[in-house]
C-alpha cells in the first residue's frame, strides 16, 4: 500500500447534479491557484502543463462518457508561471445513479505531488487513441470511456 502524506494531499468534489465544484485549500497551493478562483476545468487546464491538457481534459470527461470505471487514477505535469514543471498524481472515484453503472453523478478526488511518473502502467501517448495532439500521461486503467 502506498504511503501518502495527509498534509499534502488536495481534494477535489465535482456534483454533476448541482454544478457544485470544491477545491480543498492543498489542492489549491498545489495548483498555485488563489483561493477566489472558481474550481472550473478551465482553470484547472491553465496550470497544467501544454502537452499534458488535452489528455487531462479527456480524463476530466470521462465519467459523462457512460461506462467509466468506478475507480481511475492518472499523472500529469503541472506547469508554473516560472517555468517550473511539476508532477501530480491523481485519484478519482465516481458515483453513479442508482440502479445504473454508466450515470455519473459525482466525482470525488485526491490529488498529491510526486516527484515523477509512479505508475506501474507504461507512459501512454494520448495521440495513440486516434487524437491529433500528442499529449503524455500515465493511467492506471487501459479501459476509457468513450
Amino acid at each position: 500500500m502506498k504511503q501518502w502524506d495527509m498534509q499534502h494531499i488536495g481534494i477535489f468534489d465535482i456534483n454533476f447534479e448541482t454544478g457544485e465544484r470544491y477545491w480543498s485549500d492543498e489542492l489549491r497551493r498545489i495548483l498555485r491557484v488563489p483561493e477566489d478562483m472558481p474550481a472550473d476545468l478551465s482553470v484547472l487546464l491553465q496550470h497544467v502543463h501544454p502537452d499534458d491538457r488535452r489528455a487531462l481534459a479527456a480524463f476530466g470527461m470521462e465519467p459523462l462518457q457512460g461506462h467509466c470505471p468506478q475507480h481511475r487514477s492518472s499523472e500529469h505535469r503541472l506547469l508554473d508561471p516560472d517555468g517550473a514543471v511539476r508532477w501530480v498524481h491523481i485519484e478519482a472515484g465516481i458515483a453513479f445513479r442508482a440502479g445504473s453503472e454508466s450515470d455519473a453523478i459525482r466525482v470525488i478526488g485526491l490529488v498529491t505531488e510526486i516527484p515523477g511518473p509512479t505508475l506501474a502502467a507504461p507512459v501512454e501517448n494520448f495521440a495513440s487513441n486516434h487524437n491529433h495532439e500528442a499529449a503524455a500521461v500515465s493511467w492506471v486503467e487501459k479501459k476509457h470511456c468513450y
